[in-house]
């Protein structure tokens, strides 16, 4: 039985660690409950600048016409506005960009077709290719799968006219959010991010980050911070952390936004948050000791310690995952001996209350009807437990990968859009393919999940039957329903 003594004390400690991340999530989010100032307006008589939008484009033959639309439509005078359009595309989406820019009427804004020679850099390379041909004083960058409002440019001037405002972002709102389960408890945690993450870090005077579009920099913030950096697979939360630490404000608006499409299967959900993930232990690796060495105040460090550490949560939920059925399993049968086991035993349901409490909050701050998110919050979180379940060996790799300096190419997250047809391209599939596999490590998680739900059954313990549930529904996932869309409507 010492072995359980020991899990149980790991498992402890796991737990703890959680907990500190969860405590610093509910500072957040009483700052991000302050009362939210309205974006400004900008002067009727405003001089509006030259503003340059960034579309980066890898193989967006899906969604590149919605998105070109999109802007063509945005409510800026045309000769203040030109349009970038970084095509390193090698399908007919080039094509696509072309016919659209053929029946474009005249006059219009400045719609620019670049392509470079080779896709160096992959998306952080396209935008400083971009830059260095931009005439724009602020520029905007969509990825393909966004769609701005028609003010989206003029809502978020204002705040620029601070010297010292390097970037504007917004929030990301959901295009599909109500196709399937999926997509809707992706929408929880994204809807976290954006309402008590990005909010508390604002209020609290920490740093916050760039998420890649939807955002508005002042070119001088960007060239002055160094420019786009393409060691690392985030450039996003690499360039934020350089423009902060050199004492550059970013601004973020709750109330302005554009809506984008969720991953709509299981795989590239997976693919995204792996990116995301390794990119932000790469950032953590890059970055850290600077910022400790940097003018920002000890709260402004403090806040973006964790922020960088984010990703690194998934090293707790493995640790967590394995050693919690083992630890329900023996406390019921009283083989835990460990001194105050008792009271120490307490730390995971307060650990998940909060991460519930949280997520609610998040999510509900975000919806735009409450009543039916409430009533759906239960089954998608839960549904969002076993996804990032499923996901969480794959991210350890790529979090230890990004420690070590370990590169991999940037994989971009598929897009199907959502007209007509959309069932059958995500059938079809779409090219794109993950750096490794961990498939037999998968499936022996799958079968270790199975084993602790079977022992559990017949000794009726519900908590470790649930934690054994999980770990099995989440690797099936991985494993056997990876392509599966889950569409709940037509």
């Amino acid at each position: 039985m010492a072995l359980v003594q020991i899990i149980f004390c790991f498992w402890v400690f796991f737990n703890g660690l959680l907990l500190i991340h969860v405590l610093q999530e509910w500072v957040l989010l009483f700052h991000a409950l302050r009362k939210r100032k309205a974006p400004k307006a900008l002067p009727a008589d405003a001089t509006l600048p030259l503003f340059t939008i960034q579309l980066p484009l890898y193989n967006e033959k899906y969604v590149v016409e919605r998105l070109l639309q999109a802007i063509a439509q945005l409510d800026y005078p045309t000769h203040r506005l030109e349009v970038q359009i970084l095509d390193d595309s090698t399908d007919e989406t080039t094509t696509l960009i072309q016919q659209f820019l053929a029946q474009l009427p005249v006059p219009h804004a400045d719609f620019q077709h670049l392509r470079r020679p080779e896709r160096t850099g992959y998306k952080a390379g396209a935008l400083d290719y971009g830059l260095q041909k931009a005439r724009g004083e602020f520029i905007a960058i969509f990825d393909a799968d966004f769609v701005p409002h028609p003010q989206f440019l003029l809502n978020t001037l204002a705040p620029f006219d601070n010297p010292k405002v390097g970037l504007v972002q917004t929030r990301w709102r959901h295009l599909n959010v109500q196709d399937s389960i999926l997509t809707r408890a992706q929408a929880i945690m994204l809807n976290t991010h954006f309402s008590i993450e990005h909010l508390g870090r604002t209020h609290a005077k920490g740093f916050i980050n760039f998420n890649g579009t939807a955002g508005v920099w002042r070119r001088n913030c960007i060239e002055s911070a160094g420019g786009w950096h393409t060691d690392t697979l985030t450039e996003d939360l690499d360039l934020s952390f350089r423009a902060q630490m050199r004492g550059w404000q970013f601004q973020y608006l709750f109330d302005v936004g554009a809506p984008a499409e969720l991953p709509v299967t299981f795989d590239a959900f997976r693919t995204q948050q792996f990116r995301w993930s390794k990119g932000a232990a790469e950032c953590l690796r890059k970055n850290m000791g600077d910022l400790w060495r940097s003018a920002a105040s000890f709260r402004a460090k403090l806040i973006g310690s964790f922020h960088l550490l984010n990703s690194s949560i998934y090293l707790l939920v493995v640790g967590i995952l394995l050693c919690s059925p083992v630890v329900y399993y023996f406390q019921q049968t009283n083989a835990i001996t460990v001194p105050y086991a008792n009271t120490l035993s307490l730390i995971g349901p307060i650990v998940l209350g909060s991460l519930l409490a949280i997520f609610y909050v998040g999510d509900t701050m975000a919806s735009d009807n409450k009543w039916k998110s409430s009533l759906l919050f239960l089954p998608s979180v839960l549904v969002y437990f076993a996804m990032t379940t499923g996901i969480s060996l794959y991210m350890v790799l790529g979090i230890v990968e990004g420690y070590v300096g370990k590169k991999s190419e940037f994989v971009r997250t598929p897009k199907f859009g959502n007209n007509s047809g959309w069932l059958q391209r995500v059938q079809r599939g779409y090219s794109f393919n993950k750096a490794n596999s961990i498939l037999l490590l998968e499936i022996l998680a799958m079968g270790y999940g199975g084993f602790w739900m079977l022992a559990s059954f017949f000794h009726f313990n519900l908590l470790s039957f649930t934690y054994g549930l999980d770990i099995l529904f989440g690797f099936s996932l991985s494993i056997f329903f990876k392509n599966n869309t889950f569409r709940w409507r037509s």
